[in-house]
Parts: structure tokens; C-alpha cells; sequence
């Protein structure tokens, strides 16, 4: 829906409700009649940014029809998705939970190379931009596999075609030199790395072992292209029976990929499903992907999808998406008794330090992203209990006369744009007090705190503190506002208080947190805001901090580094409190001007 403030509008309901709006759209729009029933139902309006109105309608509106997409349509789709900042694939433990069973994303100590530094999210957005297509891949151990699946067809259908026969030969001899150009290749690389070895003086085992790889690897495609070469298509069993024994060995892996797109692995291997099947129309919407991405290379699974309270502003309704992750175990077989049987390891973290199975993740993502998640998964939507008896539910109804609109522009149901197959419904009342409303706005009566506010994307003017203007040419190099003058006043600002600060810092580039974790954690605010404030205050709070949780020795070692200007503040209060109102002032005088002297990058 979108309201006459032209802001668009979600409106959730429940699954019946929603089954009943949808039968009577798709009921109004095939027929001739322009007298239809009006179908009421309630509903939880959720205003969407004016930034995101047009990636988020567009991702929805396919995750809703769930048709499937070519590929083509689809890489349009997912740079909507993975572009957002701070969105779902942002937040995703890329980094973390990516599986890593060979160790590859490891320093030379063992340890787990930086966040910066993973693989992971690189691999995910190459996926998105079509990296590693089902069926599409043109690696050598591929295009075998694909002319041994094509054979294997053609002798299912015994389609005995001597062109056909020589077609295959003439296509396996020329893998076969593909085969030897880069196993030539590989070997010289690896002649090269033992030459470096060696006069670095270093171990070189590792290098012979690859390079005797090499040569054999060489030898054997040097070997199957001669005994191909000497075959002719007279003996048709004979000369098949030996070009499916070379595919097979070209399509072999040594080290097969975790997952798709992994670098630094050779190409996934397609089955015969992905190549032939799968490779046309496998993805319905973005998110779909992802669910797979998720699956495969964090090897983990969605088991709920939630829309919480995501404001710390006082009488703010704000709502935002969260997923939560469960890890999968490790697929293992065993054989008992002359018997295979498959089992899940669950002691085996897949290369990740402490993510072992059944470990849980909360993926902070925006509303419509939450929504258009569980649509394409098929998982119900949870609404957090506060959001739902602060907001309640609108009584809406089909909009019949758009839906007339759109059937009068389509020729067909069938034919209708993906923007026009969500049914379009509208409000009983006048909704333009509940979608103006912005996140960060002060309440001015009560009735506003039950309003679903649009969610703050940037940091407003509202929000700007003195001298934060970019426009004033005349403001000082470096940012002079000081929200917190003294460790009293820091302690007596609220919640609400250290939120606004915070945006209207402009050393502040993070994201707030959201209730749930500031609850559990209620530290979080305080350690996001003290490194921003003055460094007077911020040392009396570490100090304090340090003393209450006993640790008087960095308490000591945080006192011997304080400042000559924090030295004089403080002994400029200790006069004040004496009495000395004139020493006092020379006090804080002389620091005033040890603050002037932090901006001169001459003084230290």
C-alpha cells in the first residue's frame, strides 16, 4: 500500500487472512465484473524507508509470486540485495562461520587470519554475481563430466550415430590437450616454487610431492591421448568403453571445493540434475540463493525469521528483521556390518574455531528483508509480543478499484507485472500521522508511541550538534563540541540521552544497537560513547570502572597517564571545592589552553 505521503506500506496478517486477500485479488482480476466483495481483514502495518521503497517492493514482489528467474533477471535482482549497507548480507558471519576444513584461511602461527582478510564475503558476492553458475561452468572436469553425462544419454536412447561417435572422439582428444597445455603449466609452476625452495634453504618436501603430482598428472593425459589417437569408430563398444574411462579420469577431483565459488579450490562439480536442470531457471528470487549460500557455505540453516523493537529512543516504535542461524553438523558415513550408514558429527566445527553444531547466530537485518526471507523459505513470521500490543492491528481491505486498474491495463492474470501481483489493499482511516512519523522524532502525546515509525537510515539534522554543519566554511578543522563536560553528568544521562549523543557525534560511524542486546548487555552504550567524549571524562570513567572491579593496578597506571590538561581540570575543582574560586579559575585557564593545543600537531 502505498499512503497519500507516498510512503509504502507492508501490512502483515495472518496466514488465513492473507490466503483469503490473495483468492480474492486473483478472483477480481479474472473476472469481467466491476462489482466485487469487499474483503476485510486486520492487519500490522510496517512503513518502509523512502531509500529502500524501490529495491525492497521489487525483491518482495518476487519472493511473493516464487516464479522462477533466469539468470539474467535474477543478477539484476541480487545486486538490490547485497548492496544495502548494513543490511542481511552485511550482517552475515561471512568472516566466522564460512567453512574452512583445510585450514586455508590460517596464518603461518595457525591462527585465524583476520576478519578483513576472509575469503568468505568476497565469495558470497562473487556467487550473487554469477560466479560458479549450476551448469554453467566451462572447467575442464566439467566439460568431461558433461560429455560423459551426453554419452551416457545417447546409449540410454541407442541413438548409434557413427557422426556422433566421432564427434565424442574428436571432443575427448581435445580435453585431453587441455588437459596437458595445463598440466604442462602446473608442472612448470611447481619446478619454479622448488627452485625457490631451494636456494631459500628451506623445507622443500611439500614442493617434490607437487611436482611428482605434476608429472604423473602429465603423463597420464599423455598416456590416454595416445591410446585414444589409436582408436578407430569400427569397434564402437571398444572405443566408447575407452572414452568413458578418460572422462572419468578427467573428471576426477583431488580436492574437491567445500562449497560453490570457494577460492582456491577447482570448480564444483555439476551432477547431471545441476548441468541439464538446474542450470535454466534454478532461483525464484534473491533470497532463495541466499538460503542456499547460506546452507552450503556457512553450512547452517534459517529456523526463524522475527521482526523486533529496534530503536533505543525513548517512545520510538521502530521495527527491524532479525534471522536466526543454526549450525549444521558434518555429514559423515560409516560402514557396520558391510553396511553404510550416514551420520552427523557433531563434535567437528568444519574449520571454524568454536562454531560446532547447534550453534546459534542472530543476523540483524532490515523489515522487508526479514519478510522477504521467510516468504521464499516458506518459515512463519514472528512478531516480537511489544511490537504487536503497542501498534495492534489495522482494519484494511482489498482495493478493489486498483485491482480493476490492473486488470484493465493486463491482458491475462498470468501476464501481470511482478510489481501488480501483490494484492493491493487500503486502510479504513486516514494513516498520514502513522507514516510521517520518523525514527529519532520527538513524542509529543502518547497516542505517537503506538505509531510504527520509518526507520532512521542516516543521521538527520535533528541529530547535528554545534559546529557539525559540512556547509559551515568557517567552523574549526577539528570538532570542538563537547556533550559531556564531567563524570556526574555522564552518569545522569539516560538511555535516550547517550542514543541522540551518540548520533550526533561525528566520530561516531557505527550502528546502534538494538534493545535486545543492549539488555543484554547494559554496558554496550556506555563503552560506544566513552571513547567518543572528552578525554578528562573518559579517564575518570575508566578510572572509576577499573577501581570497582578491583583492579587498582590499572586504576594506578590510568592515573599516571593522565594529561596536563585533565591534571589541571582536576585540580581546578579540588580548588573550587576549597574555596580558592581565584586559583580555580587560573586552573582552568591554563586548561583551556592545553585544549588549544591539541589541534596544533607542533605541540604534544
Amino acid at each position: 500500500c502505498k499512503t497519500n505521503s507516498n510512503v509504502d506500506m507492508i501490512f502483515l496478517s495472518s496466514m488465513e487472512e492473507g490466503r483469503i486477500i490473495s483468492e480474492s485479488y486473483i478472483k477480481c482480476l479474472q473476472s469481467d465484473d466491476d462489482t466485487h466483495e469487499e474483503i476485510d481483514i486486520s492487519a500490522l502495518p510496517i512503513p518502509i524507508a523512502s531509500s529502500l521503497s524501490t529495491s525492497a517492493m521489487k525483491l518482495l514482489s518476487h519472493s511473493y509470486t516464487s516464479s522462477p528467474l533466469s539468470k539474467s533477471v535474477l543478477l539484476s535482482l541480487n545486486s538490490l540485495l547485497v548492496n544495502r549497507d548494513g543490511g542481511l548480507f552485511d550482517n552475515l558471519p561471512w568472516s566466522t562461520w564460512s567453512v574452512d576444513p583445510d585450514m586455508k584461511e590460517r596464518d603461518a602461527a595457525n591462527d585465524v587470519v583476520d576478519a578483513k582478510y576472509a575469503m568468505g564475503k568476497r565469495v558470497a558476492y562473487q556467487r550473487f554475481m554469477g560466479k560458479d553458475w549450476q551448469g554453467r561452468s566451462i572447467s575442464l572436469t566439467n566439460m568431461a563430466k558433461r560429455l560423459r553425462y551426453m554419452l551416457e544419454a545417447d546409449e540410454e536412447s541407442k541413438k548409434d550415430s557413427g557422426s556422433d561417435d566421432n564427434m565424442m572422439l574428436s571432443l575427448s582428444q581435445r580435453l585431453l590437450e587441455l588437459e596437458i597445455t595445463e598440466a604442462t603449466m602446473f608442472m612448470a609452476e611447481c619446478e619454479k616454487n622448488l627452485a625457490i625452495a631451494n636456494a631459500s634453504e628451506k623445507d622443500d618436501q611439500y614442493e617434490v610431492e607437487q611436482l611428482e603430482k605434476a608429472r604423473a598428472r602429465l603423463q597420464l593425459a599423455e598416456t590416454s591421448l595416445g591410446e585414444l589417437g589409436g582408436t578407430t569408430t569400427d569397434n564402437q563398444s571398444k572405443s566408447q568403453s575407452l572414452v568413458l574411462s578418460i572422462l572419468d579420469k578427467l573428471s576426477e577431483q583431488e580436492n574437491p571445493p567445500p562449497y560453490r565459488g570457494a577460492i582456491g579450490y577447482p570448480a564444483k562439480l555439476d551432477s547431471k540434475k545441476e548441468m541439464f536442470e538446474d542450470s535454466v531457471l534454478p532461483y525464484s528470487s534473491p533470497y532463495e540463493l541466499l538460503n542456499e549460500i547460506i546452507s552450503e557455505q556457512l553450512n547452517s540453516e534459517v529456523i526463524g525469521c522475527v521482526l523486533e523493537q529496534c530503536s533505543l529512543l525513548e517512545g520510538n516504535l521502530v521495527v527491524g528483521g532479525s534471522l536466526l542461524l543454526k549450525r549444521k553438523g558434518v555429514e559423515r558415513t560409516a560402514t557396520l556390518a558391510g553396511e553404510t550408514v550416514s551420520y552427523s558429527d557433531d563434535d567437528d566445527d568444519y574449520g571454524n574455531a568454536g562454531v560446532l553444531p547447534r550453534s546459534m547466530y542472530v543476523v540483524e537485518c532490515f523489515s522487508d528483508e526479514a519478510i522477504g526471507f521467510a516468504m521464499t523459505s516458506r518459515l512463519p513470521i514472528l512478531v516480537q509480543r511489544e511490537i504487536y500490543e503497542r501498534a495492534a492491528t489495522k482494519d484494511v481491505e482489498l482495493d478493489v478499484m486498483q485491482a480493476s486498474n490492473v486488470r484493465n491495463e493486463t491482458k491475462s492474470a498470468e501476464s501481470l507485472s511482478y510489481l501488480n501481483r501483490i494484492p493491493v489493499i487500503r486502510l479504513f482511516d486516514d494513516i498520514a500521522d502513522l507514516t510521517t512519523q520518523v525514527e529519532g522524532e520527538r513524542v509529543l502525546s502518547k497516542s505517537q508511541s503506538r505509531f510504527i515509525r520509518i526507520p532512521l537510515m542516516t543521521n538527520p539534522s535533528p541529530f547535528d550538534g554545534p559546529n557539525q554543519s559540512s556547509a559551515a566554511s568557517n567552523g574549526p578543522v577539528f570538532s570542538t563540541f563537547n556533550p559531556v563536560a564531567s563524570l556526574d553528568e555522564f552518569d545522569t544521562l539516560s538511555e535516550d540521552d547517550k542514543v541522540r549523543l551518540l548520533l550526533k557525534l561525528e566520530s561516531f560511524k557505527g550502528a546502534l544497537p538494538r534493545p535486545r542486546a543492549v539488555k543484554s548487555d547494559p554496558t554496550l552504550l556506555d563503552n560506544m560513547l566513552v571513547p567518543l567524549i572528552d578525554e578528562s571524562v573518559r579517564r575518570q570513567y575508566q578510572i572509576r570502572d577499573a577501581e570497582r572491579r578491583g583492579d587498582f593496578k590499572e586504576a594506578n597506571a590510568l592515573r599516571e597517564e593522565i594529561s596536563p590538561r585533565q591534571r589541571a581540570l582536576e585540580e581546578a575543582q579540588a580548588a573550587r571545592e576549597a574555596g580558592l574560586e581565584e586559583r580555580a579559575l587560573q586552573l582552568e585557564e591554563e586548561a583551556e589552553l592545553y585544549k588549544a593545543l591539541r589541534a596544533d600537531v607542533t605541540q604534544k
